[in-house]
């Protein structure tokens, strides 16, 4: 019987050391925010903002030769005699211009997407790179973005050793209409 108990306490004592050294430590963060709070964000963000508005100019310039286009011919019609081969020709010329409006306004969204991945890319590589290195240093086996979280200990939250591996010092945020992620921000694509 005593052997059976030590059997049974040795048994007891080697599940545990097991389940001790497979134990997974989880931490989390808030991964936009730290995207944020780089340097290189707010360059990123600009530059965003400025390739978005040479496409919205780009599509108002259409749209501004179309209506002067339109006054033309209307200009034309009201003439008393007037020309079928410049009517004609003002015609092709508008159906130029909304065949060329559709096509911008069709890769609209994806040059955006396009640019917004090549720009932010470089930034959520850094950041993972720095999140890797912290949770291997502290011993985290996986680490969570917290938006994704409904409850999380903030003693496993890892911002601020990430924020410090990557040198950042807090800033005032972003205001939410130019964030990424917002309506027309530009997001991360995570």
């Amino acid at each position: 019987m005593k052997n059976n108990i030590i059997k049974t306490l040795s048994l007891v004592a080697l599940m545990f050391v097991f389940s001790q050294t497979n134990a997974q430590k989880v931490g989390h963060l808030n991964f936009q925010k730290v995207i944020e709070l780089l340097p290189e964000y707010q360059t990123a963000l600009d530059e965003f903002q400025l390739f978005q508005a040479s496409l919205e100019d780009e599509l108002s310039q259409i749209e501004e030769e179309y209506k002067k286009t339109s006054s033309l011919i209307e200009s034309e019609q009201k003439k008393p005699q007037p020309s079928p081969t410049r009517l004609k020709l003002l015609q092709q010329k508008m159906e130029k211009y909304q065949v060329d409006y559709q096509s911008l306004s069709q890769n609209f969204q994806v040059s955006l997407n396009e640019k917004n991945k090549e720009l932010l890319s470089p930034l959520r590589d850094k950041v993972s790179l720095a999140v890797a290195e912290v949770a291997k240093e502290n011993g985290y086996t996986h680490v969570m973005d917290s938006n994704t979280l409904i409850y999380s200990d903030d003693k496993f939250d890892l911002e601020a050793l990430v924020k410090a591996k990557l040198n950042i010092k807090e800033k005032p945020a972003i205001p939410a209409t130019n964030a990424p992620g917002s309506v027309n921000g530009m997001g991360t694509g995570r």
